[in-house]
């Protein structure tokens, strides 16, 4: 499992806060509903801590997680069970008799917080899972409004709690550092990130339409971008009428200091860069990202290439390997097709490279079962969502990796 080291931070710091949570001592006797309460309580702050921290995309998250994909993956897994357990956390609060209840009128103020940190998580984490159909800059906002029920949820969790955690108990310990990383994680996300943590900078040198949906970018930068082929940078573009915020796409080419990306007009980003994108305009890059490493993987490889999918393949031929390689290239009408002559020329040239181009409006989709995959054969994929699940419901044993990383 190459995500174990990832699995692990999750499985220690649930366990550690159930466990804590378990066998700390409150300030006075309470009722089991109430520690069980409690309990469940910590479980989310502790899964709200691992949300935030995720979003942060640092590379050892990066490699413990072997890829963005899978570490958002997991970020909305938590997300889902840290609304679930504060949910249940507000049930059984209700549920515990009177008399073990807050008595105090700070108390009292710290559990009315408390309820209004539930509502806003269950209204904006549910609006957030609407993702597809909210526009990217409304999804955004959505995510940052996220640091207020988070920062009440905080204050909730001192000041309701039957347990004295500003004492530098096991428990007090482990609270205070979960609350502070994950608190500064979501206020680097949301204020910082953007402003301040993209290194590369650099201006679009040159244009090409490859079609009428896709556009190549070429980005002349002031310092080298050291990337291997198969690798996904983030993109800020700093032109009037075009969105700031950052996109994920894979690098198609380039030495480091000019990089190549291919884009594909499909949303609201994408078009606007598409139809009014100008030479000379100043970007910023951040990355880069991805496991793809095709000189680590057998020297037979089977690639399978979906749509614009077919950029990291491209990027690593342009470094001439001399592994023996067969491409299946699926594309749904001609229009959709980009790189074909550079492919064609390239297996003339190329004996150890054959390249299949399926069109699927006109004959059905690829799928494993239509192959012969000879052992110790490594297999990458790319390509839309859709196709990525066709595929990995259906795969084979050997060497897998795919890459269909998206950011909601």
């Amino acid at each position: 499992m190459k995500a174990y080291r990832g699995l692990l931070l999750i499985i220690l710091a649930m366990g550690s806060s159930a466990c804590l949570w378990y066998f700390a001592t409150p300030l006075t006797p309470i009722h089991p509903l109430n520690k069980l309460a409690h309990i469940i309580g910590g479980l989310a702050i502790t899964g709200l801590f691992l949300v935030f921290l995720f979003s942060t995309r640092m590379k050892i998250l990066e490699r413990w997680f072997h890829g963005l994909e899978r570490l958002n993956f997991y970020h909305k897994v938590l997300a889902m069970f840290s609304l679930a357990f504060i949910i249940i956390h507000g049930q059984l609060q209700k549920m515990v008799p009177d008399e073990d209840l807050p008595q105090t009128s700070f108390r009292e103020w710290a559990k009315e917080l408390g309820e209004f940190a539930q509502y806003g998580f269950i209204i904006l984490i549910a609006l957030a899972f609407l993702a597809k159909f909210l526009k990217y800059e409304h999804w955004r906002w959505l995510h940052r409004l996220l640091l207020l029920p988070y920062t009440l949820g905080i204050y909730h969790t001192y000041f309701s709690s039957e347990y004295d955690l500003l004492q530098p108990s096991a428990l007090g310990i482990f609270t205070a550092l979960t609350t502070t990383i994950g608190f500064m994680s979501a206020l680097y996300m949301m204020t910082m990130y953007q402003d301040m943590f993209f290194p590369y900078n650099g201006t679009i040198s040159n244009i090409q339409k490859l079609n009428a949906h896709v556009i190549e970018l070429e980005l002349t930068l002031t310092k080298k971008l050291h990337y291997r082929p198969g690798q996904f940078l983030f993109l800020k573009i700093f032109q009037e009428g075009i969105e700031k915020a950052p996109h994920p796409f894979s690098i198609s080419g380039g030495d480091g200091v000019t990089i190549r990306v291919t884009i594909k007009a499909v949303g609201d980003f994408t078009k606007q860069v598409y139809n009014e994108i100008q030479v000379d305009t100043p970007v910023a890059i951040d990355g880069p990202f991805g496991h793809f490493d095709f000189a680590k993987g057998a020297n037979q490889q089977l690639w399978i290439a979906g749509g614009i999918g077919i950029t990291p393949f491209i990027a690593y031929l342009q470094t001439k390997p001399t592994k023996k390689i067969n491409l299946y290239y699926s594309f749904h009408g001609v229009d959709n097709i980009v790189y074909k002559d550079f492919l064609l020329d390239y297996a003339q040239s190329n004996e150890q490279f054959t390249v299949t181009f399926i069109d699927t409006s006109q004959v059905d989709r690829l799928s494993f079962d239509q192959l012969t995959i000879p052992a110790h054969t490594s297999i990458y994929l790319c390509g839309p969502e859709k196709m990525m699940k066709h595929f990995k419901s259906s795969a084979p044993t050997s060497h897998i990796e795919w890459e269909a990383f998206k950011l909601r």
